[in-house]
């Protein structure tokens, strides 16, 4: 039995419109898949590159100390303290990419609460005052006294957030500079958290790719030397849009850098 031929509601222009614009938006997809599994390989990459480093220093420390003729306990105590640096750093990286893999999979592995913004704060502030590793900065607290907005967020990921930005500001900071840790409003809708220091800051060429998960810093963030391959700044990022916030940074070379996010604040 033939079907009968109905005839479409749309002309022959509006299909063609359609079809233009369906076909731009496949494009856009595919550049997208495109430059996420770039970015995967790259990510591949660097992780292969860090973690070759700490192999072949271990293979190098288990040498030495079978070549050692005496039991110099002050020799072997040195370099197992050197074993188990690079057992750590291994440990790390392997850690952090399995947290960015999973915050940015589907898997649900936020545990969200309400609390106050302000308490949350001050209590992370005061772990860093008590943080021997901060001895020589001066670490300064701008949470108004009246600070009673909440947001739901998983406590741990937010701290981590935190002390990945707070443990940057040491890190490309001198003796005697200041980290300020502060919060905002903005509209009444958003909670706005800055982590500022007055350190060595970075190029404006650099700000938009800093969060990169594949950019490895460069001479304008670790002068002589390149490290790492941005997981932690690219957590931050994770973590902070997992919780439907924004993050950001502005700064300027010489003068300091201030990290700053937002969350919802939850009525």
């Amino acid at each position: 039995m033939k079907t009968e031929f109905v005839k479409p509601e749309l002309t022959v222009e509006e299909l063609s419109t359609a079809l233009y614009q369906a076909n731009l938006k496949l494009e856009k997809m595919n550049k997208e898949l495109a430059q996420s599994q770039k970015e995967l390989s790259e990510i591949y990459v660097n992780i292969s590159h860090d973690l070759r480093s700490p192999v072949t220093a271990l293979r190098n420390f288990l040498d030495y100390l079978q070549s050692l003729d005496s039991k110099d306990c002050e020799e072997y105590g040195r370099t197992v303290k050197l074993m188990s640096d690079r057992i750590h750093y291994m440990e790390q990286l392997i850690n952090d990419t399995f947290l960015l893999s999973a915050i940015n999979s589907s898997q649900k592995i936020l545990q969200l609460e309400t609390v106050n913004m302000g308490i949350y704060l001050e209590d992370f502030f005061y772990s860093c005052e008590a943080d021997r590793k901060y001895g020589k900065r001066r670490l300064v607290l701008e949470v108004p006294e009246y600070f009673p907005y909440q947001a739901a967020i998983d406590c741990r990921m937010i701290y981590r957030v935190l002390d990945n930005l707070s443990t940057n500001a040491l890190k490309y900071s001198h003796e005697g500079a200041v980290i300020t840790l502060s919060a905002d409003i903005l509209d009444k809708e958003e909670i706005l958290v800055t982590v500022s220091d007055t350190g060595i800051g970075i190029a404006r060429e650099h700000l938009t790719k800093i969060f990169n998960r594949t950019y490895m810093v460069s001479p304008a963030r670790t002068p002589g030397q390149i490290t790492g391959c941005g997981m932690g700044l690219a957590i931050v990022k994770a973590i902070i849009e997992s919780h439907k916030g924004r993050v950001w940074c502005e700064s300027e070379p010489g003068k300091g850098s201030r990290f700053r996010f937002t969350l919802p604040v939850t009525c």
